[in-house]
C-alpha cells in the first residue's frame, strides 16, 4: 500500500464522516467515502471499504436492534444474497463500467418514480427487488444503500437505521467472503481495510450524539438525494 500519511488521513476522515452519516440516518458511508477513496487508491473499493465498515455495521445493528422487524427481513435478505452471487458472476465476465451505468440508471428511475408519487415500499416483490439490487450494488460498488433507502424512504430515521442495519451486516459479510474467494480481497486489500476500521468506529461513536437530533421529516428527501447522488457517483466512475 503506497499511500502517504496525508492520504491515509484523508481516507480515515471520509470513512469517519460516512459512518457518522450512516449512524445518523441509516445510510451514506459508502456514498461519502467511495468517491474519495477511489481517487486516492482504486483498490480501496469495494473490498477494503466493505471491510473497514464491517465492525461499524455490527455495532450499528446492535444499537438499533430494538427497531428491527425480524419477521419482515427474510425476503429482502434472500434477495440480497442472490444479488451478491449475481454480482460475483458479473464481475468475472462483464465490463464493470457497463454494469455501473446500468445500476445507476435503474436507481435514477426509482428516484424519478418516487418523486412522481410511486410508493416502492411494503410489498413482498418490492422488498425482493430492493434486496437483489442492494446485494448487487454492494458487491460491485460498495454501495448497497440506495435501493434499500428507496424501499424504506417513508419510515422514521430510527426505523430506517433498524431496517437497513441487518442488510448491511449480511451483505458486507457475504460480499467479503465472495471477494476473498474470487481473489479480489488479497492481503494488501485486507490491510488497507483494517487500517480504516478505527475511523469507522470513531464515526459510530459520534453518531450517538447526532442520531437523536435528526427530525423525521428528513428521511424521505435524504433517501432520494442519497440514491440520486449514488447513481451520479456510479456514472462518474464508469466514464
Amino acid at each position: 500500500m503506497d499511500l502517504t500519511a496525508a492520504e491515509m488521513l484523508v481516507a480515515a476522515v471520509v470513512v469517519a464522516a460516512g459512518a457518522v452519516l450512516q449512524g445518523t440516518i441509516g445510510f451514506g458511508l459508502a456514498l461519502v467515502a467511495a468517491p474519495v477513496l477511489v481517487l486516492l487508491e482504486p483498490r480501496f473499493v469495494p473490498g477494503p471499504l466493505i471491510l473497514a465498515g464491517f465492525p461499524f455495521m455490527l455495532l450499528l445493528g446492535w444499537r438499533e436492534r430494538g427497531e428491527i422487524e425480524y419477521r419482515s427481513i427474510g425476503v429482502p435478505l434472500a434477495g440480497q444474497l442472490a444479488g451478491i452471487l449475481a454480482a460475483l458472476v458479473v464481475l468475472d465476465h462483464s465490463d464493470v463500467r457497463t454494469v455501473s451505468r446500468l445500476i445507476a440508471w435503474v436507481v435514477l428511475l426509482g428516484v424519478v418514480l418516487s418523486v412522481w408519487g410511486l410508493n416502492l415500499g411494503s410489498s413482498r416483490w418490492s422488498f425482493l427487488f430492493g434486496g437483489v439490487l442492494a446485494g448487487f450494488m454492494g458487491t460491485t460498488s460498495s454501495m448497497p444503500g440506495p435501493a434499500l433507502a428507496l424501499i424504506h424512504q417513508h419510515v422514521s430515521p430510527a426505523r430506517m437505521r433498524g431496517a437497513l442495519a441487518p442488510f448491511f451486516v449480511v451483505g458486507s459479510l457475504a460480499g467479503l467472503i465472495g471477494l476473498a474467494l474470487t481473489g479480489r480481497l488479497g492481503p494488501d486489500e485486507f490491510l488497507m481495510g483494517i487500517a480504516l476500521v478505527p475511523a469507522g468506529l470513531a464515526g459510530f461513536a459520534i453518531s450517538f450524539w447526532t442520531a437523536p437530533r435528526v427530525n423525521e421529516s428528513i428521511t424521505r428527501p435524504a433517501a432520494l438525494v442519497f440514491a440520486s447522488a449514488a447513481a451520479g457517483v456510479l456514472l462518474y466512475r464508469s466514464m
